[in-house]
């Protein structure tokens, strides 16, 4: 039997993506594009076998949506020199100018998903979960 804490945050994830995607899709984003731009925000020169790794997508998933955002021109891709197979990924001022889009439609998710729930007991849970997933990373 599933654990019910496991099957609900499964569910509460693959309602955001669809939300995501589908709010997104307008702009021409589609797949995991708006994962990789908000990674690479937060890591410039983040390399696309980090970002597969990080939210366990497709290697190949990850190249194809990176490479239609470099030719919407939200991102660029660089060779690294250590390993020219290997790509690191930055914004462009395009995509800095896209962001208060994504943020604005991850906020409109986020002020949905914790209606009617207390600002502490949202705390105790963000904590919680905090918790749960370095427990998953332990060895």
């Amino acid at each position: 039997m599933a654990d019910p804490v496991l099957s609900s945050l499964l569910r509460i994830n693959k309602q955001r993506m669809k939300q995501m995607k589908r709010a997104l899709a307008p702009y021409g984003y589609v797949g995991v594009m708006h994962l990789i731009v908000l990674h690479v925000r937060r890591n410039p020169g983040v390399s696309q076998e980090e970002i597969a790794c990080f939210f366990s997508l497709d290697k190949t998933s990850v190249a194809r949506d990176a490479r239609r955002l470099e030719e919407m021109g939200h991102i660029c891709r660089k060779t690294t020199p250590e390993d020219r197979r290997q790509y690191q990924l930055y914004l462009t001022e395009a995509g800095q100018a896209f962001l208060p889009v994504l943020d604005q439609v991850h906020d409109a998710f986020a002020k949905k998903m914790s209606e009617g729930i207390a600002a502490e007991d949202w705390e105790t849970l963000r904590r919680l979960l905090q918790r749960v997933e370095e427990n998953c990373f332990l060895d």
